[in-house]
């Protein structure tokens, strides 16, 4: 199952300047079976597992995808840590 959600975020007055609408477009993608995100603003994409980023920033979705699926040391350790956080949050 695939949830897609669409934001539209009011920008700074700097911002507007450099961009007509005034706005811009976030898009996020839940990964099916799996605790990630993918997040889309201006066409370029990453990861992220609840409010915490895991990932650089990528062209498309599916390279964000690829990355999120490669369960190397370094993930394991970024999603034990983010556990690790909110466990402590949910004691104070």
């Amino acid at each position: 199952m695939e949830t897609t959600t669409l934001e539209n975020l009011s920008t700074s007055v700097k911002e507007v300047n450099n961009n007509d609408s005034g706005s811009e477009t976030i898009v996020r993608k839940e990964m099916e079976n799996s605790p990630f995100t993918i997040i889309t603003i201006d066409q370029e994409s990453f990861g992220v597992m609840g409010q915490y980023r895991l990932t650089e920033t990528y062209k498309t979705r599916k390279e964000v995808e690829e990355e999120l699926n490669k369960m190397t040391w370094n993930r394991l350790v970024q999603v034990f840590m983010i556990l690790n956080e909110l466990n402590d949050k949910n004691k104070k």
